[in-house]
């Protein structure tokens, strides 16, 4: 099945930006995108932390770069051996972990060890959920850093190794474990 995300030869996605070579767009798209991650640092983006909330991460992160901005996929995508939620599944999935999240009071409240325990659960449901054709994970850390500073706890994501993230996300979504994942994201939580 052809990705209708993509250009006809599947190397680079669609983009805004008629970019077809796929170093550049990477490139282009990434310094775009950063530039959008710093704005919503600085001013949280209202909402409840449901999908439509999450959806307005993504969109306002994505918006200069792709028209499915804020949109979830309609095909199944996977990363290496990692297939990820079917996309017929995705809004209702990823809206019922969310719906958690009123249960664990918006996790407010928590010791650093609990938290830590229910953010490494968040960010493992979500991943495995993967939302979006593209962006996913950094939609998710700024939704996850503005949940975590409305609870007391600032995310400091440049403690984050990338290639520590990427196995414990992988083991994850494997084995649906989030130990892992609890001894990388540790460093990243500091007490506001």
């Amino acid at each position: 099945m052809s990705d209708p995300y993509s250009l006809p030869d599947g190397k680079c996605l669609r983009n805004k930006l008629d970019i077809e070579d796929p170093e550049t767009f990477k490139q282009v798209e990434a310094r775009i995108v950063s530039i959008r991650d710093v704005e919503l640092a600085r001013q949280s983006l209202p909402g409840e932390y449901t999908l439509e909330h999450l959806q307005g991460f993504h969109h306002a992160l994505f918006k200069d770069v792709y028209d499915w901005a804020g949109k979830t996929r309609t095909v199944n995508i996977a990363k290496g051996a990692s297939n990820f939620c079917p996309w017929r599944f995705v809004d209702e999935q990823t809206s019922a972990v969310l719906g958690n999240l009123e249960t664990d009071g918006w996790l407010l409240g928590l010791d650093r060890d609990n938290f830590l325990e229910r953010l490494a659960w968040y960010y493992s449901e979500l991943n495995a959920m993967h939302p979006f054709r593209e962006g996913n994970g950094r939609t998710l850390r700024a939704f996850l850093r503005q949940l975590s500073a409305a609870a007391g706890w600032r995310l400091d994501w440049s403690a984050l190794n990338k290639d520590d993230n990427n196995a414990a996300s992988s083991h994850s979504l494997r084995t649906t474990a989030t130990t892992e994942l609890i001894k990388v994201l540790a460093p990243v939580i500091v007490r506001m």
